[in-house]
């Protein structure tokens, strides 16, 4: 099973402009996205980084936008038409109005730098991607009335070639039914091995 979240981080720095440049602010925003992949482990919620990398599916381009005006409702709908995201527009013209408001009351005394803005606006956009994974504990003897004792002492973990023993935590691939021993699974997948170390099968998939 696989479970997805957005992670936004916003920042800007505001510089006064020359009037030279027009009496109009310039905004210059950069969007960076990454996907960032964790192991959870549905027996007891742990996560475990898998690491991070640049999203190349998607490609974000310079914005250069001319602001006349810092109104809020105004700010948004310039974002707006550029990026087509409701959420994202949102709270990047929040933090871009956030940040004039704050360069505005720092030279309220000095009319001088009453003047038009530039500013650098830096977001980057992280995709979590959580891949979750079923452990569960290995059945009690009791419960093998389907299967021989032989038969359940023959399984073995792929990854140590020790035996799946009835006291361990076991997990069971999400994409197939292998199972493995719960820490060299983890320690498998950490090491950017993305497939069932039996038969291969991809255990995550790339966000779209």
């Amino acid at each position: 099973m696989e479970t997805e979240s957005i992670k936004l981080d916003v920042h800007v720095k505001a510089l006064s402009q020359a009037r030279s440049l027009g009496f109009s602010s310039t905004v210059v925003i950069s969007v960076v996205r990454e996907v960032e992949e964790f192991l959870m482990n549905e027996k007891d919620d742990s996560v475990t980084s898998l690491g991070s990398y640049p999203d190349s599916s998607l490609h974000d381009p310079l914005i250069f936008l001319k602001l006349p005006s810092f109104k809020p409702n105004y700010v948004y709908q310039r974002l707006h038409t550029q990026l087509h995201d409701h959420v994202l527009s949102e709270q990047i013209s929040y933090k871009i109005v956030e940040a004039q408001q704050r360069q505005r009351s720092q030279s309220f005394y000095f009319p001088q730098q009453q003047q038009p803005l530039f500013m650098i606006v830096s977001v980057k956009l992280t995709h979590k991607v959580y891949n979750v994974v079923s452990c569960n504990s290995a059945p009690l003897a009791t419960d093998l009335d389907q299967q021989s004792q032989e038969e359940e002492e023959s399984k073995t973990c792929a990854i140590c070639l020790e035996n799946l023993s009835r006291s361990e935590d076991y997990c069971e691939m999400p994409t197939c039914s292998h199972s493995f021993h719960e820490p060299c699974l983890t320690q498998w997948l950490t090491r950017d091995n993305n497939s069932c170390p039996l038969c291969r099968k991809p255990v995550d998939k790339q966000p779209e």
